[in-house]
């Protein structure tokens, strides 16, 4: 116990005042009313300072007491007790209010009264890692690598939380970004293969652009492209631009950062029974809380089952996915993360494009069905195993520096057998086949460590960011096939002999990549309200290829580098308006694709300028970004028209254009989604004089989306949750000549879910939901440009039911 004479003594010192202003000069804030706060974790006595502007309290006398100590910041709606209390969780300090209303902060182990903490409204618990119970997120680890404000950070980014997967029971992570703005997560129709995502017009998944956990998922083909499960995801982030700095060989449209579950300090347990369309059967659980009563250890464990068709006859979308987790944390300086995954796809291939004729254009013979299968029950399979594992380790080495290495081994083996089509015969009924077999491993190593500081000097607040990455990736992929008996696309007879396909394996080598990049990202916000970001990065890649078909050894090796900055201001207006803007680069060896004739390509750059507002009202869950920009693809590949398996170069691509994208809490019940984008895509150089100044092929210039959902709050009905949205995919082309459009098309959604324990408390965390996607059930065409003069039928309407209890 401390002395009355210490205590008397530390007040004497001048330790920190807080004084209430007088009425006439700034309001005064009553103990029971709140406002929001956004402020981030690190020094106390600046976050303090903040605190003291935001609240209308003013700080008098020495700042002694908080020299050195930090907070976990504050996020949220909060009284002013309350906000104060929150902010100094941890840092041994608690305060008093004083006969004349001012607030003294003093020693807790002092003998003056420790203020109980006042209940809060909102949700305090919001990371870029941690779960967020709502569908507003406020924070991100993508944009800088550092837990940050998406309000202060100077380029458009979106979060897609755990809630609103929940509430919209997406099926791949391409469904996930529906309703995200600029991105076309669905932009090669119906695969269960993998995700091909679309940010600004440029594929990001081809390009390197699909993270998780801040570490870059890579194949080198695409048949070995990771696929990740969405019910072992805590929110999925979109970073759109170039990253380059940070990151860096990236796609120039942005990147997809996926965040894993993580283990949880309070008790998590869930089950998940769903069925629902094409004969799906599925089965989740989830489990989480602490291993030890001290809190130094606690777990994850998700896992599925899944049996499930697809709308295409015959093909399957089964799946085996565990993925435990364990977090130590020995102190409050020190935590470490293990997360590992194990997922198991047994499939016959759900990827097959039909004629053009009879599917985008009449045929004699009327429309092709969607659910046609072009190859043979008896023969395809399409089998993928992956596994991961990895650690996210971090260390504050002291009130300034901390220090980070995240690290992943992950490794994936894929083996297919598929006949495809390849064009329509003459009589508009016949189509010619390929049967082709194949497998490839695939092995991926990463490891990331940076150092963070975060230090003031006077108004000044320093995030600085200094590090090194690297990367060691290999691939062995053997490929090849011949002509198999052509099938009638009307009228198909399946159960054929192939048992005598020679496999002519034209494919037949071994691919190396390794990267090393040095990085350096400074963050500086001066005088609350101005916010700057600069950043540079070197890569040096190194490629080779052994094609063992030819026997040569390492007969292709390639060598790239480069060096890409990025730079951006912002301004913190007091009423929640922040106008920004930012320049961006990317940068990306073009090792994944090879000519016909065994050559490699000159690495493909990127460069951004983007210019917005983000608009947040003051104290609510809202915001508004409003963005416009110019991107630059140099050097781009795309699939070579002679083999579909090889790759040309086709200059440069510009995407020029104006995002909009809203998410409002607009009170406890209701929910708003809305975004809008248009990009302006333009060929500016080619090596084919008919493409230049079209527009790239399936590039919709137009992608808009609209979701709401209403809860319940009272009554009869309390609990019950309608939701309903509406996604536009504006016309595009079959290809760079232009030479035939692919008519726009509208989509509707819609959700239902009801918690049980409205009923009987017996029902306490039970909930029912349905949901349904394309609801109208719209026939369309989303891709076209296949071998053969093909495209690919979008996704039919899709029904699930399930059954989830929480306890």
């Amino acid at each position: 116990m401390t002395s009355p004479s210490r205590a008397l003594r530390a007040r004497t010192l001048g330790l920190l005042l807080l004084s209430v202003q007088p009425l006439c000069s700034l309001p005064v804030f009553a103990a029971g009313s709140s406002q929001h706060y956004s402020i981030d974790a690190g020094p106390l006595d600046a976050a303090l300072s903040r605190f003291g502007a935001q609240a209308g309290i003013t700080m008098a006398g020495s700042s002694t007491l908080t020299a050195g100590k930090n907070t976990q910041g504050l996020q949220g709606d909060f009284s002013t007790e309350a906000g104060l209390t929150q902010l100094l969780l941890g840092s041994g300090l608690t305060y008093q209010r004083q006969d004349d209303g001012s607030l003294l902060l003093v020693p807790s182990s002092s003998d003056v009264l420790e203020l109980a903490p006042t209940a809060i409204s909102g949700t305090a618990y919001d990371t870029s890692l941690g779960r967020n119970d709502g569908m507003v997120a406020s924070r991100t680890m993508s944009a800088n690598k550092t837990d940050t404000s998406i309000m202060e950070t100077p380029q458009s980014i979106s979060v897609v939380t755990r809630k609103q997967i929940d509430a919209q029971q997406p099926q791949s992570i391409g469904q996930v970004l529906r309703y995200t703005a600029g991105v076309n997560g669905e932009a090669n129709g119906v695969d269960t293969r993998r995700d091909t995502i679309s940010i600004r017009g440029f594929d990001a998944t081809t390009g390197g652009g699909i993270y998780r956990d801040g570490l870059r998922q890579y194949s080198f083909a695409n048949q070995s492209r990771a696929v990740g499960e969405v019910y072992g995801l805590e929110r999925v982030e979109v970073l759109r631009g170039p990253s380059s700095v940070l990151y860096g060989q990236s796609s120039p449209g942005g990147m997809v950062n996926v965040i894993s579950k993580r283990p949880t300090d309070e008790p998590l347990h869930e089950l998940v029974v769903q069925a629902g369309s094409f004969d799906r059967k599925q089965l989740a659980a989830d489990f989480g809380g602490p291993l030890s009563d001290d809190g130094v250890l606690s777990y994850r464990l998700t896992g599925l089952w899944r049996e499930s068709g697809t709308q295409i006859d015959y093909a399957r979308d089964d799946r085996q996915f565990i993925a435990p987790a364990i977090s130590w944390r020995p102190s409050e300086d020190t935590s470490l993360t293990v997360l590992a995954s194990f997922q198991k796809d047994r499939n016959v291939l759900g990827y097959y494009a039909l004629p053009r004729v009879g599917t985008l254009d009449s045929s004699r013979y009327g429309r092709i069905a969607t659910d046609r299968f072009v190859g043979d029950p008896d023969f395809d399979k399409y089998d993928v195993e992956q596994w991961s594992l990895g650690y996210q380790f971090e260390h504050h080495l002291n009130d300034i520096w901390t220090f980070r290495q995240n690290a992943r081994y992950s490794r994936s083996y894929q083996e297919q057998r598929t006949i495809y089509q390849y064009g329509l015969d003459d009589d508009q009924r016949t189509v010619g086949r390929f049967g082709y077999l194949g497998h490839e491993e695939v092995k991926n190593a990463l490891l990331d460590n940076h150092f963070q500081a975060q230090w003031n000097v006077g108004r000044f607040e320093h995030t600085t960011l200094v590090g090194i990455d690297l990367q060691h990736a290999s691939t062995n992929q053997l490929g090849g096939g011949n002509v198999v008996d052509p099938l009638d696309i009307y009228a198909p007879v399946y159960h054929q002999d192939y048992s005598d396909l020679d496999a002519f394996y034209d494919i037949n080598q071994r691919r190396q990549l390794d990267q090393v990049g040095v990085y350096l990202s400074e963050q500086l916000k001066f005088d609350d309200h101005w916010v700057f970001n600069l950043g540079g990065r070197q890569d040096w890649a190194r490629s080779k290829t052994i094609h063992y078909a030819t026997d040569t050894a390492a007969d292709l090796k390639q060598r790239d580098h480069a060096f890409t900055w990025r730079t951006g201001v912002m301004y913190l207006g007091d009423n929640g308006v922040a106008p920004y803007a930012s320049y961006s680069e990317s940068f990306f060896p073009n090792i994944t694709a090879v000519a016909r004739d065994g050559s490699a390509f000159e690495p493909e750059t990127g460069r951004q300028y983007e210019v917005g507002i983000k608009f947040q009202p003051k104290g609510s869950d809202s915001y508004v970004t409003v963005s416009l920009f110019d991107l630059t693809r140099q050097n781009v590949l795309t699939a070579d028209p002679a083999n579909n398996r090889f790759s040309v170069a086709t200059g440069e691509i510009q995407s020029r254009g104006i995002e909009l994208e809203s998410k409002a809490q607009l009170s406890d019940a209701l929910e708003l989604m809305a975004n809008y984008s248009y990009s302006h895509l333009e060929i500016t150089r080619s090596n084919t004089a008919d493409e230049k100044s079209n527009q790239p092929g399936n590039t919709p210039e137009q992608l808009a989306s609209l979701w709401s959902q209403y809860t319940v709050q009272s009554g009869a009905l309390s609990g019950l949750a309608i939701g309903g949205g509406v996604r536009y995919v504006g016309p595009s082309y079959i290809d760079s000549q232009n030479s035939e459009g692919i008519p726009h098309y509208t989509l509707f959604d819609a959700s239902l879910s009801y918690d049980l324990g409205k009923l009987s408390s017996s029902y306490a965390g039970a909930k029912l939901a349905l949901n349904a996607s394309n609801l109208t059930d719209e026939t369309y065409v989303s891709q076209c440009g296949y071998t053969g003069d093909s495209c690919k039928y979008g996704y039919r309407r899709n029904v699930t039911g399930s059954l989830s209890y929480n306890w």
